[in-house]
């Protein structure tokens, strides 16, 4: 196949998932006034169904342009390795999250106070979710969320933005819009939960590009859910 074909064909890829990822958040946003009466299983429920749509799209991507699953980055490593750089990527979010708090609280004249406020009301659905699921779907949604963004948007942007494989300024490029497409999916966390998701995202996205390996990126996704939603439910 030729580089041409190659790049068209993964940068149609990523716009088919991107138009089936904004048709989602379209129909959340028109959902959102009736999501205030949703019980936490049915927000559970709604996160599965959504995810599962995405998957499902990608799926189809896949078998009409017969690509297999482990071109998404999904590679064997050494389970001490993986734990190892997901802990590592864990903190980097961490850090970068914090940083992008500390610049927008600045830029926006708020005080930690206000923007812990408004992070928490952004995500009270979550608040009252059954121990039970919070370990599922952590697991989940950093599963399915990096195989979604750091490994099909990134692999098809780095193909569609250069013909050269490994070029380090498409991989760049490749991460800023990955991180910017997964800030925007995260956009009913406010504005506070959209510049913290964009922070993670370039440093899962660096991860990702360094290891050549989603399952570092997955460790520490799901840790930081996990760390998350059992904050939200029992702090």
């Amino acid at each position: 196949m030729s580089a041409p074909t190659r790049r068209a064909r993964s940068a149609l890829q990523a716009l088919v998932v991107a138009a089936v990822l904004l048709a989602l958040l379209a129909l959340g946003e028109a959902a959102r006034p009736a999501a205030r009466s949703l019980s936490p299983r049915d927000i559970a429920q709604g996160v599965a169904a959504g995810g599962g749509i995405l998957l499902g799209s990608i799926a189809v991507m896949l078998a009409v342009f017969r690509e297999r699953w482990s071109t998404l980055g999904f590679r064997r490593e050494a389970p001490a390795a993986v734990l190892g750089w997901g802990l590592l990527g864990l903190i980097a979010s961490y850090l970068l999250a914090g940083a992008g708090t500390v610049v927008y609280g600045l830029a926006a004249g708020v005080s930690p106070e206000q923007l812990a406020a408004e992070k928490t009301a952004a995500l009270s659905g979550f608040s009252e979710l059954p121990p039970a699921l919070i370990l599922p779907l952590a697991l989940f949604t950093g599963t399915y969320e990096e195989l979604v963004f750091r490994g099909f948007f990134i692999s098809r942007l780095r193909t569609a933005l250069s013909p050269t494989p490994h070029d380090p300024a498409a991989a760049a490029g490749a991460v800023v819009l990955t991180s910017a497409l997964f800030a925007v999916g995260h956009f009913y966390q406010a504005t506070l939960g959209v510049v913290q998701t964009f922070a993670i995202g370039l440093a899962l996205g660096a991860l990702a590009v360094r290891r050549d390996n989603v399952w570092p990126c997955v460790v520490a996704h799901a840790g930081i859910n996990l760390i998350g939603m059992l904050a939200l439910r029992f702090a």
